[in-house]
């Protein structure tokens, strides 16, 4: 099995590539034109991107190295207690939702202090698989688009993002 998915992953993109440039052949579409003008695309946008994603990156950098994460950290713990989810997963739970980076780093620390194996790792792995960067996906696609009321998509992302960690969790529990 592990061989034809092998085989699979290394023959999808040269197929896919082929079916793309097969399709244009037919709807007579200028190829290369069209490759030009979406890669010309694809820069503007990268470079409406980028204060955004830089704002996010120092905000992330702000609260870790002025140990502001440290004292969230502290002040969530009885709460964090209280609903049996462990304080090795705070930092991880405040970071996930702006960013899915920063949140990486903080998931490496905790496999190295507790492993993958274990129950905090699992969690962490299932959290990082099914928790949405809620803020960042809102600042990213709405400052982009320049669309100023957001009307439901936050509480919506904020909902979902603390379903996903009660679920990641809990089912870590069960399972």
């Amino acid at each position: 099995m592990s061989d034809l998915l092998a085989l699979l992953s290394i023959l999808f993109l040269p197929s896919l590539l082929t079916i793309i440039i097969i399709y244009a052949l037919i709807k007579r579409v200028p190829i290369y034109d069209a490759f030009i003008e979406g890669a010309r695309d694809g820069l503007k946008t990268c470079l409406e991107i980028i204060p955004f994603i830089l704002g996010i990156f120092l905000a992330i950098e702000a609260l870790t190295s002025s140990g502001a994460m440290d004292f969230i950290e502290k002040l969530a713990s009885p709460l964090f207690e209280l609903l049996h989810i462990p304080k090795e997963l705070i930092s991880l739970i405040a970071l996930r939702p702006v960013s899915g980076s920063g949140s990486l780093a903080i998931i490496q620390n905790i496999m190295q202090r507790s492993g993958p194996d274990s129950f905090v790792g699992r969690a962490a792995s299932v959290m990082a698989g099914s928790c949405e960067t809620v803020f960042y996906v809102l600042a990213l696609y709405f400052g982009v688009t320049s669309v100023k009321k957001m009307r439901h998509a936050f509480s919506a992302g904020l909902i979902g993002y603390i379903a996903g960690v009660f679920a990641s969790v809990y089912l870590c529990m069960i399972l």
